[in-house]
C-alpha cells in the first residue's frame, strides 16, 4: 500500500512539473518554442453523429485502424483530421491551410516541431475558428506544416482542451462542447 501511495505521489508531482515546464516553454508572443506532433496514415473518414444532450455532442466512430477521423471546418472550409490527443496543437497541411485562407511563406517556418517523421520546422498561426458539427471553437492556435511533412491534419489539444469533455468509450470518441 505504501508503494502505491508513493508511486501515485510521483505521478502527480511529475504532472505538475510537466505542466509548469510546458507553460514556461512559451515565448512572450504565446507561441511554443518546440511542440510535439504525431503523424499517421490517412484512412477513410468515419461518420459523425450530433447528440442532443444538455451540451452539444459529437460522436466519432473508430476507424478500422482504431483511430478517430473527423471532418472539421477551419475558417468555414472543410478539412479531414485525425483526432490526436498526443499533439499539443492543431496541425494543418499547407494545402488545407491555403484552402482555409491561411497563407504562409518559407520564412514563417521557424518553430521546431517533432513529428513521427522526425524534426522539422512549422509556421505558428491562430485559426479564426474550428467547427465540428456544431461545436465551434474560436482563436485556435495551430501549426502549418509542408504537405510532405504531415500525412494528415491533426486535431490536437489546442482545440480539444477547450471542449467541455473528450471521452473514448466502446469504440467511439465523444466530444462535448
Amino acid at each position: 500500500m505504501r508503494t502505491e501511495i508513493i508511486f501515485a505521489g510521483l505521478i502527480v508531482a511529475g504532472a505538475i512539473v510537466g505542466v509548469r515546464f510546458l507553460d514556461g516553454a512559451k515565448p512572450a508572443d504565446g507561441a511554443p518554442q518546440e511542440a510535439t506532433l504525431a503523424s499517421a496514415q490517412p484512412m477513410a473518414m468515419q461518420s459523425v453523429l450530433p447528440g442532443s444532450h444538455w451540451a452539444r455532442e459529437v460522436r466519432i466512430t473508430a476507424a478500422r485502424d482504431h483511430q478517430f477521423y473527423v471532418e472539421a471546418a477551419v475558417n468555414q472550409r472543410t478539412a479531414n483530421f485525425l483526432v490526436d490527443t498526443g499533439a499539443s496543437y492543431v496541425a494543418l497541411r499547407d494545402s488545407d491551410a491555403r484552402e482555409a485562407g491561411i497563407y504562409t511563406v518559407w520564412t514563417d517556418y521557424t518553430y521546431p516541431v517533432r513529428t513521427a517523421n522526425g524534426e522539422t520546422k512549422a509556421a505558428f498561426v491562430t485559426l479564426d475558428e474550428v467547427e465540428i458539427n456544431g461545436i465551434l471553437v474560436e482563436s485556435v492556435r495551430a501549426f502549418i506544416l509542408p504537405d510532405d511533412q504531415l500525412a494528415v491534419n491533426l486535431l490536437g489539444m489546442s482545440f480539444l482542451s477547450r471542449l467541455e469533455s473528450v471521452e473514448a468509450r466502446a469504440g467511439e470518441l465523444i466530444l462535448k462542447g
